[in-house]
């Protein structure tokens, strides 16, 4: 139960949960004969669900994340013990998919096998437990898919390990460091989204006693200086709403929650 709390809760402080609970409140105190409180509650709603629409927004958003993640990753990636995959990013192989997919993330496992393939470390953790609030959900570990998947890409079964049992980052980083004191390790390369990797790589310094070595992938946006030059369209284009941008800043304020939320636990 509180593993689905600390899911579900979250989604009334993102903009669209918040947005639409403000104008709910708004027809609620309308309907009581309160028409100056619904219509401010009511417009207070649509102008915080419209900001966080913006590309504008979402973009700043995302780039201070991502500009974090930038300026943690070596230029030049060190050897290590193992490369860690965090979870997320791929679709499990389950009807009608002919096999495991990847979506959006997905650059994760794939920058942990051109580390394998660079020789950075003997051994591949694919990590990510079961998240579902269906019964009887057939879907594996993410970790598992993760496997399949990298050894259809060409990676020896000996090299990976699997770490099917762990559902949030603080929990990865917990378990992880039990795994790093069993085999002597010392030294792990970290692989998530650029987003993500402010408060993994915190987390992970924590809680999994290693020496973390991020690395960043699975960036959103180039960086500013190669976005190009701004025109009247482009800047009416950033000022509407828009459904992916929207997506973007609960990404963004996800992360920033969530960092905020290991800090006062003690996880990061």
């Amino acid at each position: 139960m509180g593993f689905l709390l600390s899911k579900l809760l979250p989604l009334f402080v993102y903009p669209l949960g918040l947005g639409l609970l403000l104008q709910l409140a708004g027809l609620g105190a309308a309907t009581r004969g309160q028409r100056g409180w619904g219509l401010g509650l009511s417009g207070a709603g649509i102008g915080l669900i419209w900001l966080f629409a913006m590309p504008f927004t979402s973009r700043q958003l995302i780039w201070g994340l991502e500009e974090r993640a930038s300026a943690l990753t070596p230029a030049a990636i060190p050897n290590a013990d193992a490369v860690l995959v965090l979870g997320g990013g791929l679709k499990p192989a389950l009807a009608p998919r002919r096999g495991v997919e990847v979506s959006e993330g997905g650059d994760r496992l794939l920058t942990g096998l051109r580390l394998m393939r660079d020789n950075k470390a003997p051994l591949l953790i694919t990590s990510g437990g079961s998240i579902s609030f269906t019964a009887a959900d057939p879907a594996p570990p993410e970790a598992i898919s993760a496997r399949e998947l990298a050894v259809e890409l060409g990676l020896p079964a000996s090299k990976i390990l699997i770490n099917p049992g762990s559902r949030t980052t603080a929990e990865e980083a917990r378990d992880i460091g039990a795994l790093a004191r069993q085999r002597g390790w010392k030294k792990i390369l970290l692989v998530t989204s650029a987003f993500h990797m402010p408060r993994s790589l915190a987390t992970f310094r924590q809680r999994s006693g290693l020496t973390v070595i991020p690395v960043a992938c699975d960036y959103q946006l180039p960086s500013r200086n190669a976005y190009g030059e701004p025109t009247a369209g482009s800047v009416v284009k950033s000022l509407l709403p828009d459904a992916e941008a929207l997506h973007l800043s609960s990404v963004a304020l996800k992360e920033h929650l969530g960092l905020a939320i290991y800090r006062l636990k003690g996880w990061s």
